[in-house]
């Protein structure tokens, strides 16, 4: 994969057909995460998401290869918002609850293959984010044969979730007059964003050993600069 994408990155910089253009991207977006439950057969897991908007902002570079095809490579920061509702019960205690605004900051890496048709464009490849940052606010409650239990949570994100993501995006868009143009794009994380905790076993216990896969919806206003 490595010696693929060097090899690819070699031939966009040396071949004489390459045609590139540098481009920024601001725009809203929407986050979702899907959960899966680990043994259904002895406990009932999950979670539902209201998603909050967000927006990103972010930079590319358009290599044509062609009148049609190019690919484009792209940096951007991505302030991503939602309402996380966990729930966890089983046949050992009664269960679990917790309620949480999350915040995250993703930088996102994608690489893009994109074919025009007249104005409209498809694009679809690989996406690569890091968590560089972000905030979990809410409330737990335990119930077990102990009694109940309640927690004000307000902590940062970095303990609870993957620092790493890596998944597919795919999108479509209008290139306008002027060098304008605009975008909607969704991604899927194919790597769990949930972190196994290592001291309190309460905290995000709704998904020990489960999986959560991370989703985003963006829609974007795109500005292309002039041409080399």
């Amino acid at each position: 994969m490595q010696r693929f994408l060097f090899l690819l990155g070699s031939g966009l910089l040396l071949s004489p057909l390459a045609h590139a253009q540098f481009g920024l991207r601001v725009g809203g977006t929407l986050t979702h995460f899907t959960t899966a439950n680990p043994d259904p057969a002895i406990s009932q897991t999950g979670a539902t998401t209201d998603s909050k908007l967000g927006y990103q902002a972010g930079a590319y570079y358009q290599v044509k290869l062609s009148n049609r095809f190019s690919v484009v490579p792209e940096v951007q920061f991505s302030r991503e918002m939602a309402n996380l509702h966990a729930f966890r019960s089983s046949v050992d205690d009664a269960g679990y609850r917790g309620d949480y605004r999350l915040r995250l900051n993703y930088l996102n890496l994608p690489i893009l293959a994109r074919v025009k048709f007249g104005p409209a464009y498809l694009e679809v490849g690989p996406q690569v984010s890091l968590l560089v940052g972000g905030s979990e606010k809410g409330t737990d409650e335990y119930r077990g044969l102990g009694g109940v239990g309640y927690g004000d949570i307000d902590r940062s994100i970095a303990d609870h979730y993957q620092r790493f993501d890596v998944g597919l995006c795919a999108g479509i868009g209008v290139d306008l007059p002027a060098g304008f143009g605009v975008s909607v794009r969704g991604f899927q994380g194919l790597v769990s964003s949930a972190r196994t905790p290592d001291i309190d076993p309460y905290v995000f216990y709704y998904n020990y050993q489960g999986r959560m896969l991370h989703q985003t919806l963006q829609a974007s206003l795109t500005y292309q600069l002039a041409s080399r």
